[in-house]
C-alpha cells in the first residue's frame, strides 16, 4: 500500500504502520503503537501554565497522540473526566483548588481505569515517596529529558512502569528493608527501622498502609513504638532524629 497522509498529522500510514518524516527519511514511530485510527489513547493534561500545556501537547502530537484534553485545576479536572473516559492523566502536584496526592485515592476510586502521571518541577523525595504510596503510575521531573515523559506515556498502554523511571526506584526503596542507624541505640526492629524512614519522608499512616500492604492499625502500632524508643514526642522528632543518625532516605538522582 502506497503512504498516504493521516489528515491533519506528519504520519504517514503504510504497511500496515505508522510512519513520520524526520530529516526527509522514513522512520518507523515506536511510540506509536495504534492499529488503527480509532485506536487513539485519551490523555488529559492538568497543567495551570497554557505555555507549558502547549509545549506538551506539541510534543504527543509530534508522537502521533491525537486526543490531548487540558485541565487548569481540580474541578476542571473532575468533570472532564465526567464528561469522557480517559486512559491517562498527565498532571502536575499543585493547583489553586487541590493537591493532586491528596485527592489521588479519590480519583482512583471514581475512575478506576485512570493512570496517573505526575509531570512536575518538584524534585522534593517527599513527594516522589507519596506518589508511590498513592499508587501513582510514574512519575517524571521537567527538568528531565522529554524521552522519559514519551516513555512513560507509551508504557502506559501497557500498564508496565518502565524499570529505570523514578517511581520504579520509590518504590523499591520504600518496600526493602533499610540498614539501620549505626549504632542502633534505640534497638528498632527492622520493621521499625522501615517505619522510621517513611516517617522521614512524611508519609502518613494511611501512606504507609498502602506502601507495605499492611493494615492500618498495625502501622499505628509500629509508629507508637518507634516513637517510644525514640523518646520523640511527634512524627517530626522522629524524622530530624532519623536525619541526624544517617538513617538511609529516597534519592532522586
Amino acid at each position: 500500500m502506497a503512504p498516504g497522509p493521516l489528515d491533519g498529522f506528519d504520519f504517514w500510514y503504510s504497511k500496515g504502520k505508522f510512519l513520520k518524516i524526520t530529516n526527509m527519511l522514513w522512520t518507523e514511530e515506536r511510540s506509536v503503537t495504534l492499529i488503527q485510527l480509532g485506536d487513539l489513547m485519551q490523555i488529559l493534561c492538568a497543567e495551570n501554565s497554557p505555555v507549558t500545556f502547549a509545549g506538551i501537547s506539541i510534543l504527543l502530537e509530534v508522537e502521533g497522540y491525537q486526543n490531548i484534553a487540558w485541565a487548569l485545576n481540580y474541578a476542571q479536572i473532575k468533570e472532564k473526566l465526567a464528561s469522557k473516559p480517559h486512559d491517562l492523566l498527565i498532571s502536575e502536584l499543585r493547583f489553586e483548588d487541590a493537591e493532586l496526592l491528596d485527592v489521588a485515592e479519590e480519583l482512583h476510586k471514581v475512575w478506576p481505569g485512570l493512570k496517573i502521571l505526575v509531570y512536575t518541577h518538584q524534585d522534593n523525595p517527599t513527594y516522589l515517596a507519596r506518589a508511590s504510596a498513592n499508587h501513582v503510575f510514574d512519575f517524571v521531573l521537567k527538568s528531565s529529558s522529554t524521552s522519559n515523559l514519551l516513555r512513560s506515556v507509551a508504557e502506559s498502554k501497557t500498564g508496565s512502569v518502565p524499570e529505570e523511571s523514578l517511581l520504579s526506584k520509590s518504590t523499591q526503596f520504600l518496600t526493602s528493608l533499610v540498614q539501620p542507624a549505626n549504632p542502633n541505640t534505640a534497638h528498632l526492629t527492622k520493621r521499625e527501622n522501615q517505619i522510621l524512614t517513611h516517617l522521614a519522608l512524611g508519609l502518613s499512616n494511611r501512606e504507609i498502609s498502602n506502601v507495605l500492604s499492611i493494615s492500618l492499625e498495625t502501622v499505628k502500632e509500629h509508629v507508637q513504638n518507634v516513637l517510644r524508643k525514640l523518646k520523640a514526642n511527634d512524627r517530626t522528632e522522629a524524622a530530624v532524629w532519623a536525619l541526624r543518625k544517617g538513617v538511609p532516605t529516597l534519592n532522586l538522582v
